[in-house]
């Protein structure tokens, strides 16, 4: 009896963290910001709704990590070639870069001057599931934009400094849990006549310093958290507190990772297949299903 009780007790544990390995996989899929859907919003219903794993300090460095990855192997050839033509003083390239900086900057203001505003959305999931439904609307309508699926053989016009400046800003707001970054930064784009396919290199492109910059600043705080001690958890509770979900390496959370950065690349390529085929705005129908089904089981 003892034995068959140990082995039942065993097979509980395994099954346990199986189901914790999948739940932390899963929560690194849902969270993935390549696909226009508003990865942070995903992450709040699915807490919500389905109980995943509420994302923690490391579990964000991880998740930035491998966003940059794959954004890195996706438009390996664009960085490089921006890389290179600055090198080289490349006036285009110069150019390219500069527009990409220039956007950096009102998604920063925004993100910091906002910044407990922003995150207290976080714990608000209605809010969540309206930001998801005005996101469904900026993809859907994005076809009637100039460069939309509705006007296949407009070109479009080349980026600018104002456009930039435009993109930058949406990005920022697009902090929003709910609201997609990529979906409205690209929705932006299209409305402003901007080439389908540029929009959507420059819309990733210019989420590498937003990205890498939240990252930095995780990474950062992360090192603090790893210095507390009861005594000085005792001398500042409230530090303390901020530490409580800092989260710390687990072989989990690689493999999660590791899967994250591979859902990513497939999903980076099949958004810019869709883009260039005029079908981005179907994006818009789960973002939808998502928003009405959250509403009426919150």
């Amino acid at each position: 009896m003892a034995l068959r009780a140990m082995k039942k007790e065993i097979n509980i544990s395994r099954l346990s963290s199986l189901v914790s390995r999948l739940n932390t996989t899963f929560t690194l899929l849902c969270s993935n910001p390549s696909l226009p859907i508003s990865s942070s919003g995903h992450l709040v219903l699915g807490h919500e709704l389905l109980g995943m794993n509420e994302a923690g300090m490391f579990f964000d460095i991880m998740l930035h990590a491998g966003t940059l990855l794959s954004i890195f192997v996706v438009f390996h050839k664009k960085i490089t070639d921006i890389i290179v033509g600055c090198i080289r003083r490349n006036p285009e390239q110069l150019k390219e870069a500069g527009y990409i900086i220039l956007a950096s900057i009102p998604t920063a203001l925004i993100g910091l001057g906002f910044k407990d505003l922003l995150e207290g959305l976080f714990e608000n999931p209605r809010a969540v599931c309206v930001a998801e439904l005005f996101t469904g609307i900026l993809l859907f309508t994005s076809q009637w934009g100039p460069t939309g699926a509705k006007h296949p053989d407009n070109e479009g016009v080349k980026m600018n400094w104002w456009r930039a400046l435009v993109t930058g800003t949406v990005q920022g707001i697009a902090c929003i849990p709910g609201i997609s970054r990529s979906g409205s930064t690209i929705s932006a784009m299209m409305f402003m006549g901007v080439n389908r396919k540029y929009a959507g290199e420059f819309s990733f492109l210019m989420s590498i310093p937003a990205v890498g910059g939240a990252a930095l600043l995780d990474c950062i705080k992360w090192f603090k958290c790893q210095s507390m001690t009861p005594e000085k958890a005792l001398l500042d509770p409230e530090k303390a507190m901020k530490c409580v979900d800092a989260g710390s390496f687990t072989p989990e959370l690689l493999v999660g990772m590791l899967v994250s950065f591979i859902f990513g690349i497939i999903a980076l390529k099949w958004l810019m297949t869709f883009l260039q085929k005029g079908k981005f705005q179907h994006f818009a129908w789960y973002v939808w299903a998502v928003g009405i089904l959250g509403l009426i089981l919150l």
